[in-house]
């Protein structure tokens, strides 16, 4: 008798293995879907995608150079709410970037707070004229800068 229910056994995995090999099949077809799905690289822009974001203006930022020609110092800057890194002065200009963009149909006066201490501070343009040079700030000193309007495009 024993042997007998171990013949049902048997055939009742063998009746199970398909199923069971079924399920396999179709979880590693699945698994290469997913692999080639993901492999596949994203589409590539049209031409007329990649003129079109070209077109598009793009954002000037307010910034100065800090310097010194003779001088020496730390200073940090402080305009709309924002704190800059400190600059340790130097001969050679460091870019001072604001967070606001520059305007781009009319001026813009911002008033700009220098703190610190530093002798010789300058503060010149890369796309004007300006040149400011403050012989002596302790503590704290204000200006004002008018940021000319410009496009980026």
């Amino acid at each position: 008798m024993q042997e007998g229910a171990s013949q049902g056994r048997s055939q009742q995995q063998g009746k199970r293995s398909p199923v069971v090999l079924a399920i396999g099949a179709a979880v590693v077809a699945s698994a290469v879907t997913l692999v080639i799905l993901m492999s596949n690289p994203s589409p590539v822009a049209s031409p007329e995608q990649a003129v079109s974001s070209t077109k598009q203006c793009q954002m000037i930022p307010r910034k100065l150079l800090v310097s010194t020609t003779q001088g020496s110092g730390t200073v940090r800057f402080r305009a709309s709410g924002w704190l800059s890194q400190p600059f340790t002065l130097t001969a050679q200009p460091q870019a001072v970037v604001f967070p606001l963009p520059r305007p781009d149909s009319v001026p813009a006066e911002e008033e700009i707070i220098i703190e610190g201490n530093a002798t010789d501070l300058v503060l010149t343009s890369e796309v004007s004229e300006y040149r400011r040079v403050f012989d002596n700030v302790s503590g704290t000193s204000v200006f004002s800068v008018q940021w000319k309007p410009m496009k980026g495009c």
